[in-house]
């Protein structure tokens, strides 16, 4: 756990109380036996379109994606969850203490981004190698969660690692994150014929 990151979760600037330090310790253990975290990815050749790209035949529209992945000729689309257990330890915690729900929150999301973090770690190691970009997920400025169902069906997001999507568009379990990624290979010469056609889940 980074504490930092929980506290700016938190908006808490500074050095927090021992109250809330202790209340983050106890988010802490008791989410790591709840957790089940899961991820899927695959890595896409890029074609560009006039209106916006396609992946593997799927049309991403808007301006947005376009100029995230500039540079970049392959692009690595994920989906990560923490699994239903978070859901339910803060639907537990904003029945009977808040404030406990508040700091399981910062937790939760402290933790997803974790596991955001080794997924782009597993991608760069790959087999193959590559160099990545900065992240980007549907629901930044130009980036519509429309996005979502598209995602979902390119990488079996249901059937592989158990998020569904709600009519909205907002993904179930609520601490779950999909995103892009730009990627190249560190040595270009050596292109695998499988890039694009293989899917990875842990």
């Amino acid at each position: 756990m980074n504490e930092r990151n929980v506290l700016r979760y938190l908006r808490i600037t500074g050095e927090p109380d021992d109250r809330t330090r202790e209340l983050i310790g106890e988010c802490d253990r008791e989410a790591k036996m709840k957790i089940e975290p899961k991820r899927v990815y695959r890595v896409y050749d890029i074609v560009r379109e006039e209106n916006g790209i396609s992946l593997d035949g799927v049309l991403f529209e808007g301006e947005q994606i376009v100029h995230r992945l500039v540079g970049f000729e392959q692009c690595a689309v994920f989906a990560v969850t923490l699994g239903i257990g978070a859901d339910l330890l803060v639907r537990r915690y904003t029945s009977i203490q808040p404030s406990k729900a508040a700091v399981m929150h910062a937790v939760l999301a402290d933790m997803t981004e974790s596991v955001c973090d080794l997924t782009e770690a597993q991608i760069r190691k790959g087999p193959p190698a590559y160099e990545t970009g900065t992240r980007f997920s549907p629901g930044y400025p130009g980036l519509p969660l429309d996005y979502q169902p598209l995602i979902f069906r390119m990488l079996e997001v249901t059937k592989r690692i158990g998020i569904s999507l709600t009519e909205q568009n907002f993904m179930i379990p609520h601490k779950s994150v999909t995103a892009f990624l730009g990627v190249k290979e560190k040595n270009y010469e050596q292109v695998s014929g499988v890039v694009g056609k293989k899917n990875f889940v842990f």
